[in-house]
C-alpha cells in the first residue's frame, strides 16, 4: 500500500514538472504596463519601485506582458517593448542634430538640414543653427499592447 502511494505520488510529480508553470509576475510589476504611460502617478509608488528595482538588478524593465494579462475570454494578450536612450530633444523642422562625438552627452548642435554633411567645428562656426537641447530622462521605452502602438515614454 505505501509503495502504491509513493508510486502514485512520484507520478503525479512526474507528470506535474512536464507542464511548463506560468510565470506571475508581481501586481507591482504588473502595475508597471498601466502606470509607466502616466509618469507614475499618485497611486503607483509599487509599481514606480519595482521599475526601479528591476532597472538596478539588470532586469527587463517591464515583466512579460503575458504573465499580467488575459483578455475578456480569458485568452492571453501580447504585449512587447523596446528601450533606448535619447540625450538630446528633437532639433525644430528642417534642422538635424550634429554631435562633436558619439560619447556620453558629448557637445552638440541643431544645424540646417544642408549643412549636416560639415564637420561639427565647420557646422558650428558656419552654418545656422543653436544649441541642442540636453534631456533631463534620457532613457525610453516604447510600448505595444495586441498589436497597438502606445507611444514612447521616457524616464530617468
Amino acid at each position: 500500500m505505501t509503495i502504491r502511494l509513493i508510486s502514485a505520488a512520484v507520478c503525479i510529480w512526474l507528470c506535474g514538472a512536464s507542464i511548463p508553470a506560468a510565470y506571475a509576475a508581481s501586481q507591482n510589476d504588473c502595475a508597471i504596463w498601466l502606470c509607466l504611460p502616466a509618469g507614475f502617478p499618485n497611486g503607483c509608488s509599487g509599481a514606480h519601485s519595482a521599475f526601479k528595482t528591476r532597472l538596478k538588478h539588470g532586469r527587463p524593465p517591464l515583466p512579460n506582458l503575458l504573465s499580467c494579462t488575459s483578455g475578456p475570454n480569458g485568452e492571453r494578450v501580447s504585449g512587447r517593448y523596446e528601450t533606448g536612450r535619447e540625450e538630446y530633444e528633437p532639433c525644430t523642422e528642417n534642422y538635424v542634430l550634429k554631435r562633436k562625438s558619439w560619447t556620453y552627452q558629448s557637445e552638440a548642435i541643431c544645424v540646417v538640414r544642408d549643412c549636416f554633411s560639415q564637420s561639427y567645428d565647420a557646422a558650428k562656426d558656419y552654418c545656422e543653427g543653436y544649441e541642442a537641447v540636453i534631456r533631463p530622462k534620457p532613457n525610453y521605452i516604447k510600448l505595444w499592447v495586441g498589436g497597438d502602438y502606445l507611444g514612447q515614454f521616457f524616464y530617468q
